[in-house]
């Protein structure tokens, strides 16, 4: 089937998070170097992003160590993105693919403030699906249930075939989506989409890429 939709994770995928992750070692007084060192070595060993703040920062919890930066710095930028952080190649190749023909749907883990942030960004996509929103999150199949209830809405009778999701995780995008019946991209960028790039599972997707510019590169080629 001819790719009709094309679905987007949101960090690492349009969104750059150095900045985020830099924040968060600021906060803790850890250098930068060995911040992200620590966790890209905990992650390529097969933990998990959480794993490698709680090596750093015993007894971490996300959701009290949020709530308590939100409480210290309520109108700091803690957490979260803006414009400054979207990757250069999202908006030349969003147009590129809508002059394609291609409906473009977000759809990934994300708090309930990504919403409106990516809103604001005009970014010409049909919609915006947020897992805090809907109350379920990756690698849930009931979030690609949504996520294909929220592609349909701009492409009636759209079967999931028919959409690509694009994220930089196999555990978390990659097999999901798959499961889920729709064609998958992993893309070679962030903490996790370089490693997971050289998992067995990556020949699972229908392609590894490095960015958006080859993505869209590879959606005309298809039939």
């Amino acid at each position: 089937m001819a790719i009709r939709t094309v679905v987007f994770d949101v960090g690492e995928t349009l969104v750059d998070e150095t900045r985020i992750f830099a924040r968060w070692a600021d906060r803790f007084g850890i250098p930068h170097m060995a911040f992200f060192g620590t966790i890209g070595g905990v992650i390529a060993s097969g933990g998990t992003l959480t794993d490698g703040f709680r090596l750093l920062v015993p007894g971490f919890d996300l959701a009290v160590e949020s709530e308590r930066w939100r409480a210290d710095d309520p109108d700091g930028e803690r957490e979260h993105f803006d414009e400054r952080d979207l990757y250069p190649d999202v908006r030349p190749a969003f147009k590129a693919m809508r002059e394609a023909g291609l409906s473009l749907v977000i759809a990934g883990n994300q708090p309930v403030e990504a919403g409106p942030v990516l809103a604001a960004m005009e970014l010409g996509v049909d919609g915006i699906g947020i897992s805090d929103d809907w109350g379920v999150a990756k690698p849930d199949s009931a979030f690609f249930d949504r996520t294909l209830e929220l592609a349909a809405r701009s492409r009636p009778g759209l079967s999931a075939d028919e959409v690509l999701y694009v994220g930089d995780r196999v555990d978390n995008d990659v097999l999901p989506a798959g499961r889920a019946g729709m064609r998958t991209v992993l893309l070679r960028r962030g903490l996790y989409g370089y490693r997971h790039a050289a998992a067995p599972d990556a020949g699972r997707a229908d392609a590894v890429l490095d960015d958006l510019h080859q993505l869209t590169s590879w959606i005309a080629e298809r039939p």
